[in-house]
């Protein structure tokens, strides 16, 4: 029947944490959770920090007895705050009451001071204190305070003394505290279950995790009792197996509680610090370690403190390997900064590069249009002076018929006089516009010829040969021979005869006319 109630209250358990939103379900979001809340660690201890002067504002309005309530109130909060208020505010608190005359208080108060010594290092003060109360001078009212005060008390011996015959003395001791502590609080009640999972029998194991799984599941994270809970769930885990994800997980829960809980005297972060660094997550476990350094020395707990100190070598050893991450990290930045640097300068220089040739193909185009315009410009002139050729002929003409000389003027149009003397008008103008549109025509004409074939400059250099003419034609666009032939006044197979002759002259043959029509071609 016993091991089906255990199994009963376990599956109960695991529906009640399936359910439960209030904390991460996997170990990754616990990882997240945990980095979320070390960035906002300060805003956790300034909320404290206001519950705390909200507490105190009370001893301003409250009087008599009922000040011993807020003295009371006051030392449990600040226990895991700050040592030395907590002690203040018990002490306060005992010397009030015994002004008052009440020893039920003076007697409780008095309790939770001596618990508190030894995280001082005050051992043997705090067991005199404690020891000096036995089951015939404990008021019935401070039970439930004294057992727990115990359980405290002489767990925390059984990890201050290393001698086993000592340590097994105070673990049975703390055992009969937590045992009498149970029977005083209410069954089934967070803190008595808490106190009930240490004190079952290991054939109890289920039961135990069913127990603190239900705190978890109905606890605040920010509650002491979810931290200590989380944390005897790790503990019981890695003495089973050791540092798995599950005992990471529990110290992770545990350490948030109490950063949550504004908690500074406490163990989770200095342990979880040293399991997250043997696992080799150096930026967590340095965050962690760090933080609980800081934490015991605002906690004023020197035992916190030293042992925090003995954390301070894997704190070094994680600033290490972090600062050379970092510096690995920085020289490849510095590297990927300088290939940058490369490529902008590669781009800068072909830019660079590409402008030039903007601003040569601009020139060139400038060049093109002063060209364009001087070639218009000239055979505009020379179109002019056919007309005032033709107006002359004209009125001659007219003039020899007129005066009956058709003899005079037949044998003036069978003379070649005047044609010749229009064609020369006709290449002397357009030699000199062509050449003024194509200064180095003839030597590029000559490039594309065999060196021994190239053409010889006229005596003129505005003047070109006949096959010159042939050619510039041809760069004009006129590729038709029969039509050169009526510009050049040539026959047909002279223009062929001298096409054929120049190809021939020729560096490439086949590409000869195609390269003649690039002479002078503005590119990109």
């Amino acid at each position: 029947m016993k091991r089906v109630v255990i199994l009963l209250l376990a599956v109960l358990s695991v529906n009640v944490v399936s359910i439960a939103e209030d904390y991460p379900a996997t170990l990754e979001e616990a990882m997240e959770m945990l980095d979320d809340v070390i960035a906002h660690k300060d805003e956790y201890i300034k909320l404290k920090q206001e519950q705390l002067d909200s507490v105190k504002a009370q001893l301003k309005v409250v009087k008599g007895r009922e000040s011993l309530n807020v003295y009371e109130r006051l030392g449990d909060e600040y226990r895991r705050f700050n040592i030395d208020s907590a002690l203040y505010y018990y002490n306060t608190g005992r010397e009030m009451a015994f002004q008052l005359g009440d020893s039920v208080m003076a007697q409780r108060f008095g309790i939770n001071w001596a618990s508190l010594l030894p995280v001082l290092g005050v051992v043997q003060e705090a067991l005199d204190v404690y020891e000096a109360i036995n089951q015939k001078n404990l008021y019935k009212e401070n039970r439930s305070v004294y057992y727990e005060a115990g359980n405290q008390l002489y767990y925390f011996l059984t990890s201050f003394y290393p001698i086993p015959r000592t340590k097994y003395r105070y673990n049975r001791l703390a055992l009969e505290m937590t045992d009498s502590l149970v029977a005083c609080l209410p069954d089934n009640s967070p803190k008595a279950n808490l106190y009930k999972s240490q004190i079952l029998l290991p054939d109890e194991q289920a039961l135990m995790i069913a127990l603190l799984n239900d705190i978890l599941a109905t606890t605040s994270m920010d509650d002491n009792l979810f931290a200590r809970a989380a944390s005897q769930l790790a503990a019981n885990e890695n003495n089973k197996n050791g540092a798995t994800d599950k005992y990471l997980y529990y110290m992770i829960l545990s350490a948030i509680a109490d950063i949550k809980g504004g908690t500074l005297e406490g163990t989770a972060l200095q342990r979880l610090g040293v399991v997250l660094h043997n696992r080799g997550d150096i930026d967590r476990a340095y965050a962690c370690l760090t933080l609980s350094l800081e934490n015991a020395v605002g906690s004023r707990s020197r035992i916190r403190a030293l042992e925090s100190a003995e954390a301070m070598p894997i704190i070094l050893q994680a600033f290490q390997n972090k600062d050379a991450a970092s510096r690995e990290r920085m020289q490849w930045l510095i590297v990927a900064l300088a290939v940058a640097l490369a490529i902008i300068i590669a781009v800068l220089v072909f830019l660079r590069f590409e402008i030039k040739k903007l601003h040569k193909l601009k020139s060139r185009l400038a060049e093109a249009n002063i060209m364009k315009e001087t070639y218009i410009s000239r055979f505009l002139s020379l179109s002019s002076i056919y007309i005032d050729k033709l107006e002359e002929f004209h009125r001659v003409a007219r003039r020899k018929i007129k005066a009956g000389q058709v003899a005079d003027l037949f044998e003036m149009l069978q003379s070649e006089k005047m044609l010749a003397e229009q064609s020369e008008i006709f290449y002397e103008v357009f030699d000199n516009a062509f050449v003024h549109i194509y200064p180095m025509f003839v030597d590029e004409v000559n490039a594309l010829l065999l060196p021994d074939k190239r053409i010889e400059r006229m005596a003129s250099e505005r003047t070109l040969t006949p096959e010159l003419r042939i050619l510039a034609f041809m760069r004009l666009g006129i590729n038709d021979s029969q039509q050169i032939a009526r510009f050049l006044g040539l026959s047909l197979n002279t223009v062929y005869t001298y096409r054929n002759k120049l190809k021939g002259r020729a560096k490439n043959r086949d590409r000869f006319e195609d390269d003649v029509m690039k002479i002078g071609a503005i590119n990109a």
